[in-house]
């Protein structure tokens, strides 16, 4: 057997711990000295310690831990009251994943300046946005072959890193958007949005995005495939209304193929930085 010293160092639990467990009636030494007091544990009330844990990790109270263990439960049914226990933590945890996900998703939209209204173009100002990227040039008829790689390659080095994606996911065109052909040459990077900086490399650019005050911008509802006439309306009002674009275009994935097998109901906003 071994004394409370001993036992605190082999349990992990401190000395006042186990005086408090022992007053609970929760963890009772094995023996008492009635003489000097001191406590002694067999080694099989480290198992005790365990079972105490693990339902203190299940987030159940010390009275419910004493009231569960004093009756002396078997195995079976310990492990059976677990079990259920873990299924309802897996529960809450999805939950707050999602509502930390929708956070994140509501912090971007705040520096986005929000979603424009459906089919009207707007002007706003759009805060500076933390991105991953990956930024290259290569002709049109290689678009969807070169943006799947680039598109796994800032997600692979994202995870590498260890860091956290926001949505949505957002593409820089920096020449060609609107004009490509079997000639024309595009320059694009294809951005994740993420919460804290980390390094970069070679291939992948961690940096922020500046801030623009005014950004034109015009929601487009349906697949990418009728994005240019969108394309169209928005180049058209900037040059009716006497502006020039100053900088890359961007779009913005809000709702697409993972979210939705329908491509009439992705949504993708567009938006130009004018002066």
């Amino acid at each position: 057997m071994f004394r409370i010293g001993e036992f605190s160092k082999l349990s992990g639990l401190s000395i006042d711990t186990l005086y408090h467990y022992e007053k609970m009636k929760l963890l009772i030494p094995s023996q008492t000295d009635k003489f000097t007091g001191y406590r002694y544990y067999e080694a099989k009330k480290l198992v005790t310690v365990n079972k105490i844990l693990a339902l203190k990790d299940s987030d159940f109270t010390l009275e419910e831990i004493t009231s569960v263990l004093n009756k002396n439960l078997p195995l079976t049914s310990l492990i059976e009251l677990l079990e259920n226990k873990s299924v309802i933590l897996e529960e809450e945890l999805n939950k707050e994943i999602n509502r930390l996900e929708r956070l994140r998703t509501n912090i971007f939209l705040i520096k986005n300046g929000g979603i424009p209204i459906m089919n009207e173009i707007t002007i706003k100002k759009v805060e500076p946005i933390l991105i991953a990227s990956i930024r290259k040039a290569f002709h049109s008829t290689e678009f969807d072959e070169e943006l799947e790689s680039m598109w796994g390659k800032v997600n692979e080095y994202i995870e590498l890193k260890g860091g956290k994606r926001t949505i949505p996911c957002m593409m820089l065109y920096h020449t060609g958007w609107g004009d490509m052909d079997e000639t024309s040459t595009l320059e694009v990077e294809v951005a994740e949005p993420i919460t804290k900086s980390f390094g970069g490399n070679e291939l992948v650019s961690v940096y922020e995005l500046p801030k623009v005050d005014k950004m034109v911008c015009i929601v487009h509802k349906g697949p990418f495939s009728t994005i240019g006439k969108t394309n169209e309306a928005i180049f058209d009002w900037i040059k009716q209304n006497g502006y020039k674009k100053n900088g890359p275009i961007r779009e913005i994935y809000h709702r697409g193929e993972w979210i939705t097998d329908d491509p009439n109901e992705y949504i993708t906003e567009l938006q130009v930085p004018i002066e």
